[in-house]
């Protein structure tokens, strides 16, 4: 199938990941998967292969985003600072869940069990439909991962209702990592 046949399509995984969460919060560490695919491609074909082709969210962005009347692109967007930020946001994030995971693993901390957006707003459980029996930790760094990615996915789901619907891609951080290593490849 070409690019323009599945990439539409590719929207269902990202809404798939998050009613998941609703199933069983494990499989909100398919978080890892989605950060590693786009890195595991980029390897083997040495171009952003996953951004232009493969993107749940960038398909997400394309058909949630709005087609016309579009507002002009922030400098913030266009002078490169979002994308700093979201990197810094990025690393933090992982350090943290890294962090806390551990620290619940070794008995030093409670386990989180709710959703915390952007790191610091704590919402809520999710009901689970299947429930297994799983070590603390696990159910800590899936509520981790899953408020992680619903955080990054309603910014990008807001910015690109406001300004163009790919507008994100500009800002994400594996795209900005996967622009780092084939710059560094290059030298």
């Amino acid at each position: 199938m070409n690019r323009k046949g599945l990439l539409p399509k590719l929207f269902i995984i990202t809404l798939t990941y998050f009613v998941l969460g609703f199933v069983s919060i494990l499989f909100a560490n398919l978080a890892l998967l989605c950060m590693a695919l786009p890195f595991i491609l980029l390897a083997k074909a040495k171009k952003k292969v996953w951004c232009q082709n493969y993107c749940p969210r960038a398909s997400l962005l394309t058909v949630a985003g709005k087609k016309k009347n579009w507002r002009k692109n922030p400098a913030l967007i266009t002078s490169g600072k979002l994308r700093r930020i979201m990197l810094w946001y990025f690393g933090l994030n992982l350090l943290f869940i890294t962090g806390s995971t551990v620290q619940v693993a070794l008995g030093r901390m409670e386990a989180m069990p709710y959703i915390r957006l952007f790191i610091a707003i704590e919402l809520f459980s999710l009901p689970q439909l299947l429930t297994v029996q799983t070590p603390l930790f696990l159910i800590h760094l899936s509520y981790r991962f899953y408020g992680m990615m619903a955080s990054t996915t309603i910014l990008a789901l807001v910015l690109s209702r406001l300004y163009r619907p790919r507008i994100w891609c500009a800002a994400c951080p594996i795209g900005t990592l996967s622009d780092a290593l084939l710059k560094a490849r290059r030298v």
